[in-house]
């Protein structure tokens, strides 16, 4: 689970988690149900509830069977649940100091979560870094934007979250993104053929050609996207002419196709709008059958692998 998750269900239990323990004429009640019950399931949906602790679980039991925003309780159950609330209510009031503290990162419509395929080393890692800086930063300048920024990296988990300046170079983004997961289930496709094929005892041959068959097809299309692109004037794509931009975009197509066969998938911020959201594809989609594929790797263009044609 990423931090920022972690971050946005503590937000709702701090604003919701408002319990009162009004009395009258004998009678002891717990006010403010509905919102408390609201909070409480933000815990527990990150996992911070429920405890072990027995008074705490009659509380969470009996907010959580409520319907009302008032309850009556005895007056025994009124001083247990008053501190048992002032429990988690300190616990939130830290945990929301510390994580707004610690994450500064504020999510936008410009903003893309990113989860990272496993990696079992540096050389990995900075492998799948690479393959994102190249794509993602070929897609922003064809389409005039600027260098993408790292804005969070989650500790504990795969996931990294950049920003880029707009929500068009979001969308620009999205687009390539749904191509390559379209070429990426073709690319799948193709791999569990070829495993079939190693299982019969084929020949070498066999699978090389089919090897070679696979490659034509994926490059082919690669190639109909791009072509089937519309590109920018020279002056709204950073001074790339047409050829220049279709170069960079096969390339940043055929590395995001690669990311996402390894196991890398994009997602929208947040509080991103409806429109944001609904342009991402679902990475459920794809339909993998046994261990995610190694990474392949780059050819390095230069002797800090960071040439772009």
């Amino acid at each position: 689970m990423r931090l920022i998750d972690i971050k946005q269900n503590i937000d709702i239990a701090k604003e919701f988690f408002t319990p009162s323990f009004p009395s009258s004429n004998g009678n002891y009640y717990v006010d403010n149900v509905l919102k408390t019950k609201k909070a409480i399931e933000a815990l527990i949906k990150i996992h911070i509830l429920p405890t072990n602790v027995e008074d705490e679980k009659v509380f969470i039991d009996v907010i959580q069977s409520a319907f009302t925003n008032r309850i009556i309780v005895n007056s025994s159950q009124q001083s247990d649940f008053i501190k048992v609330s002032t429990k988690i209510r300190y616990m939130i009031t830290t945990l929301s100091l510390w994580l707004n503290d610690y994450l500064t990162t504020d999510e936008t419509d410009t903003t893309i979560n990113i989860k990272l395929p496993s990696v079992s080393g540096l050389s990995d890692f900075s492998e799948v870094i690479n393959l994102l800086e190249k794509s993602l930063n070929g897609i922003s300048t064809i389409n005039g934007g600027g260098e993408i920024k790292v804005e969070q990296l989650d500790h504990g988990s795969l996931w990294i979250i950049i920003a880029v300046c707009s929500t068009q170079i979001v969308k620009a983004m999205v687009a390539a993104i749904n191509c390559a997961l379209d070429i990426a289930k073709k690319k799948i496709e193709l791999d569990q053929a070829k495993e079939i094929l190693k299982r019969t005892q084929m020949e070498n041959g066999a699978i090389e050609n089919l090897i070679n068959i696979q490659e034509k097809v994926i490059e082919q299309l690669i190639q109909e996207q791009v072509e089937s692109t519309k590109y920018k004037k020279p002056e709204d794509a950073n001074g790339l002419t047409e050829a220049e931009q279709k170069n960079r975009y096969t390339k940043s197509l055929t590395e995001l196709t690669k990311l996402i066969v390894a196991g890398t998938e994009f997602h929208p911020a947040l509080c991103a709008s409806s429109e944001i959201q609904d342009s991402f594809p679902n990475f459920k989609q794809l339909e993998r059958q046994g261990p995610l594929p190694e990474l392949p790797r780059q050819e390095k263009d230069d002797k800090n692998n960071t040439k772009r044609e």
